[in-house]
Order: C-alpha cells, then sequence, then structure tokens
C-alpha cells in the first residue's frame, strides 16, 4: 500500500518544519534520494540553471516520475517538469492523490515513464520550451529528462502522437527548420531572382520611349533637365516622352532588373540555401495523455514499437497499389525498377533487453542515417515491424553495389554495437507480382526471415 515513505525531502537549503508529513529529510544529491514509489521532493536553489539541471537529473530516477516533485523558485523550465511552487497543505494534498491513484495501478513496473506521469495526475502536460541556444528552437524538457538518448524529442512526440499515445492540446508554436539539419536558427535574405546574388539595392528607373533605353533616373539627369543618356533626346511629358518601369530592383552582380527579389533562407548552423517554400514547417504543441496511453495507463498493455519517421513513407495499402501500377507500367515499357528490403532482425529483441527509450534513441539515429540515403522519388513503406520496403524507380540491379556501398557507410555511424542491419533486392518488373501482389510481397518477405 502507498505511501511506503511520509517523509517530505529536501533538496537544497533551509528546509522547514513539518506540519503534515512526518518528517522534512534533507539531501544534498540526487543519489541520497530513497528509491521508493510515490515519495514527495521539493528543489529549494537560488540559481536557476543549477535548478535546472538538478531537476533532469532527479528524473533520471526509474520511479521519480510517481513522485510529486516541487520547487521553491519557479520558471518556465521548471514549469515543463514539476507541479509548482512549494506550499506544504497543497503538496500533502496533491502527494496523497498521487497515491491513491498509485494503488489502483496493478504492474506499476511495467508502465512506461512518460505515461506515468501523465497519468498518475492528469493536470500535467508535456509542455514545450523555447531555448535559443538549441538547434531546434524547442524542446520538451520532461521527454528529454525521462529519455536522455533520444536524438529528437520533435520525432518520438510525432510518433506518439501519431499511435494517439500522446494528444496535441494547445498549439504553442508554428516554426520553420532547415530540410537538411532540421535547425531553426535561420537566416532570411531578398535575392535576385536571376543569379541569387544578395547584392541587389532599390533603383529608380526610367525608359526613354525614343530609343527604348532604361537606366537609373540619376543618369538621364542633365542641367536640371531629364536627357536620354543614349539618343540625348529631352524628356518633358510623362507617359509621351517616357515611363518609369515597374522594375524598381537592380543586382549589383549581373545588373538585372526586376519588381520584386525573392527569399530564401541561410541555415546558421549548417548553411544550407533553401527555397522558403522547402522549410519544413514544425507545429509545437503542448500536450497531454491521448487516448491509447489512457488505455495502456488503465490496463498496462505493452507498448508496440515506434515507426520509422523516414522521408516519402507511405501505408502498406498503398504501397502494394504502387508497386502493382509501377509492375504493369515496368512490363510495358521495358523499364527496370529496384525493390530494396531491409530487414532490422533483433528490434523486438533490443526493445525487451534496453526498453523502450532505447529503442527509440536506436530508432531516431536509424531514421536519420536511413533519410540521408533516400532521394525524393524513393517510395518506401515500414511494411513490418521491422521490414522496410524501399521502391526505387528507374534504378537498375547494377546499381546494388553502390547502394551496398552507401548503406554500410550509414551503418557504421549507428551509434549502437547491437544494431544489425540485413539489406536485400528484388528487380521489378516481375510478371508473378500482377497475380497478387499481397501473396508477392508475403513470399519476398518470407524469404527475408528465413535467410535470417
Amino acid at each position: 500500500m502507498y505511501p511506503i515513505d511520509n517523509n517530505l525531502y529536501w533538496l537544497g537549503r533551509d528546509p522547514p518544519k513539518a506540519v503534515h508529513f512526518k518528517n522534512v529529510k534533507q539531501v544534498h544529491c540526487v543519489d541520497d534520494l530513497p528509491d521508493i514509489w510515490g515519495g514527495i521532493l521539493c528543489v529549494n536553489l537560488d540559481d536557476p540553471e543549477e535548478q535546472s539541471h538538478m531537476l533532469v537529473s532527479i528524473f533520471s530516477h526509474q520511479k521519480v516520475w510517481s513522485w510529486a516533485m516541487y520547487v521553491t523558485h519557479t520558471n518556465h523550465y521548471s514549469d515543463c517538469l514539476c507541479d509548482g511552487v512549494f506550499n506544504e497543505q497543497t503538496a500533502y494534498n496533491y502527494w496523497l492523490e498521487i497515491n491513491h491513484r498509485l494503488n489502483k495501478l496493478s504492474n506499476i513496473e511495467q508502465i512506461d515513464p512518460l505515461t506515468g506521469w501523465l497519468g498518475i495526475q492528469r493536470t500535467r502536460r508535456v509542455t514545450p520550451f523555447k531555448q535559443l541556444n538549441y538547434l531546434g528552437i524547442y524542446q520538451y524538457p520532461i521527454i528529454e529528462a525521462l529519455y536522455p538518448e533520444l536524438y529528437s524529442t520533435y520525432r518520438y512526440v510525432l510518433s506518439e502522437v501519431n499511435r494517439e499515445m500522446l494528444e496535441p492540446e494547445k498549439l504553442v508554436d508554428r516554426i520553420r527548420v532547415c530540410k537538411q539539419c532540421n535547425s531553426g536558427h535561420l537566416n532570411y535574405v531578398e535575392v535576385c531572382p536571376n543569379c541569387k546574388s544578395i547584392d541587389i539595392d532599390v533603383q529608380t528607373s526610367l525608359h526613354c520611349f525614343t530609343c527604348g533605353h532604361v537606366g537609373d533616373q540619376q543618369s538621364f539627369l542633365r542641367k536640371g533637365k531629364l536627357e536620354c543618356p543614349n539618343c540625348l533626346t529631352q524628356l518633358r511629358h510623362i507617359g509621351v516622352d517616357y515611363d518609369r518601369p515597374l522594375e524598381t530592383h537592380i543586382c549589383r552582380s549581373c545588373f538585372h532588373l526586376f519588381v520584386e527579389p525573392e527569399t530564401i533562407s541561410n541555415c546558421l548552423n549548417c548553411e544550407t540555401q533553401t527555397e522558403t517554400a522547402e522549410l519544413i514547417v514544425q507545429k509545437i504543441h503542448q500536450l497531454k495523455l491521448g487516448q491509447l496511453g489512457e488505455y495502456v495507463y488503465q490496463h498496462g498493455k505493452v507498448l508496440q514499437a515506434p515507426e520509422l519517421s523516414i522521408k516519402g513513407k507511405v501505408d502498406a495499402g498503398y504501397f502494394e497499389n504502387i508497386l502493382l501500377w509501377l509492375n504493369k507500367v515496368a512490363l510495358r515499357h521495358d523499364e527496370e525498377h529496384l525493390l530494396l528490403s531491409m530487414y532490422l532482425p533483433r528490434l523486438e529483441e533490443y526493445s525487451s533487453l534496453y526498453g523502450d527509450s532505447k529503442m527509440f534513441a536506436l530508432l531516431d539515429q536509424i531514421t536519420v542515417r536511413l533519410n540521408g540515403l533516400f532521394r525524393d522519388t524513393d517510395i518506401c513503406c515500414q511494411y513490418k515491424q521491422d521490414v522496410l520496403l524501399v521502391l526505387m524507380p528507374k534504378t537498375k540491379m547494377t546499381s546494388i553495389s553502390v547502394l551496398q556501398k552507401k548503406i554500410e557507410q550509414l551503418s557504421s555511424l549507428i551509434e549502437e554495437e547491437q544494431f544489425v542491419l540485413h539489406v536485400s533486392a528484388v528487380k521489378i518488373p516481375d510478371p508473378t507480382i500482377n497475380e497478387g501482389v499481397k501473396v508477392w510481397l508475403a513470399e519476398t518477405i518470407g524469404n527475408i526471415y528465413a535467410a535470417r
């Protein structure tokens, strides 16, 4: 029965006298905290940065998600991790409520920490925090504290929203990030639409009707009058002798005249130049426990591995239709395509051995590396939990050696000794696909499993 421990733990100076709790126990570091469920802690540190580091390190304890957590000095970062500013009466009631809910959980040790943290107290939210020295501008402190191995908390959030473990509650911001490195630190600059030079200027021009000469207005001024520098015609009446062109900008590099400049973004992190329409738009939400998350919290359902966030990815039904159509086109026009199969044989084993957070971190790394391999025209499908199919149009089997080298290079960058990737390729077209694409894919994947 909870609570196991009726003490208030106080990290920092000036511990108060207990009124509602049995004792106030002062601790000086994270290692001094007991390994219990449903405790209560208050952090009393004056330095905001020290407080933030301390809060993150506290969440490294496996059972701390079930604790009531308070601070004496609040800020935006602590609001993302804690239950508010300490008041003993309020904290005591809150702590009792948490322990009452802990008693209703049948298998507390199997609950995912984030699901448990949100489920044990329904007022808690996954809140984004704006950090200007952070690559992606926004971070989710509670997710980073619970899963420090994650490569990208934003992709983790997208995956959990897709699975309905989390549910967007409020749109906090909408930002654009670099398509190459996902940095939100972008500089928007106007450039010449002809040569893309940034050396552009505003210029008032005149157009002589007599000879067609167009130039800067200053070059037409002669003794206080307007005169064409090319044909020496005096320009007296606008609309009769001359007019002002719509082009009000000039490029100092190529001398191109234009109406409006183009706007491109320069990534301040990797220096990639990108058209603004090609930037990745990220919606930053405050999130709560989703529908599936509620079910998992209540019933203790074992979580499935999340899907890879590969670009160009489609669902299984769509992939089957595309494969069938492309196969018929290839047969008719004597074309050749490639179907690449990527098998991760130890994904389920990895999850059971190392836990969900390690598995998410591994999938993040795989996602980043594979996204650098595939082309925009390639169609990907996570056909099984551990099998990724990639349809590569206009790619011949003779290219497999080049692809093999790229995949080997990318695989070597995965920072995980247990990572194993089996890759095989099948040439398209195949007449048997037309007889039943589902059967053909089942046989193909069966061969992949058999070759393990």
